[in-house]
């Protein structure tokens, strides 16, 4: 039985002072054919391990750095617009906007948590943010609305992507926000966007299937900041 040939990793510098992944005597591209070029070495890192983790089949999570990657540069270079309005939208379903009216301990937990991030989109952004106990949906103000498109088309697409990527694991363009400016830490991003279920599970007891979902929603989290933060290096 021939032998697969040996797959040798490395990171070289491209014509534009940027950092591209060698993978024997080819540079890794998009699945539409692009070249990865990676903005900071810390970064280029980061995809290179995740590449190496691939090729040896040892994925230990869910989400993938050569993705987040890989819709950056794809998806976000030539047009970043749809995905902005789809970002964008999240805030009328975020979930600190909605909060329980009952019981009074869950009540609290998300008074505690939650408003210091509805206050912090008030103080770093002017973004006035609805609120309600009521089960029908809020609308936000086109004026919040407006002013979190801004924010957002000020991202460079590395960092529209993880944004993007956050948000679906918080259930939050708040928290994620929050998260990528060091307002909190991936920790209480973690259990700022799971608040109810993690009470649910204390009060319960818990559910094998659903701490296994959860844990891997934390380490997610917290490898999507690690590569937020190395866009900025």
């Amino acid at each position: 039985m021939t032998k697969k040939p040996k797959l040798i990793f490395k990171i070289i510098n491209s014509s534009e002072n940027n950092y591209c992944i060698q993978i024997n005597d080819k540079i890794a591209k998009t699945p539409n054919g692009n070249l990865i070029e990676l903005p900071t070495l810390k970064l280029a890192k980061i995809i290179l391990k995740d590449f190496q983790s691939k090729k040896s089949k040892m994925l230990a999570n869910i989400v993938s750095p050569v993705r987040i990657t890989n819709t950056a540069i794809d998806k976000l270079v030539t047009s970043n617009y749809a995905y902005i309005e789809q970002l964008s939208s999240y805030l009328n379903s975020d979930v600190v906007c909605y909060f329980s009216y009952s019981p009074k301990d869950l009540v609290k937990k998300q008074n505690k948590n939650w408003l210091p991030m509805i206050k912090f989109m008030q103080d770093e952004y002017n973004i006035n943010i609805l609120y309600t106990s009521e089960i029908s949906a809020i609308s936000q103000p086109k004026d919040s609305l407006a002013k979190l498109k801004k924010i957002l088309k000020n991202k460079n697409c590395f960092e529209l992507s993880a944004i993007g990527v956050l948000v679906q694991l918080t259930n939050s363009i708040i928290i994620s926000l929050a998260l990528v400016n060091d307002k909190i830490n991936a920790k209480d991003a973690y259990e700022i966007s799971n608040l109810e279920e993690i009470y649910q599970s204390s009060f319960w007891g818990k559910d094998e299937e659903a701490f296994t979902r959860l844990k891997a929603i934390s380490i997610d989290i917290k490898n999507v900041k690690k590569y937020f933060e190395a866009i900025k290096e």
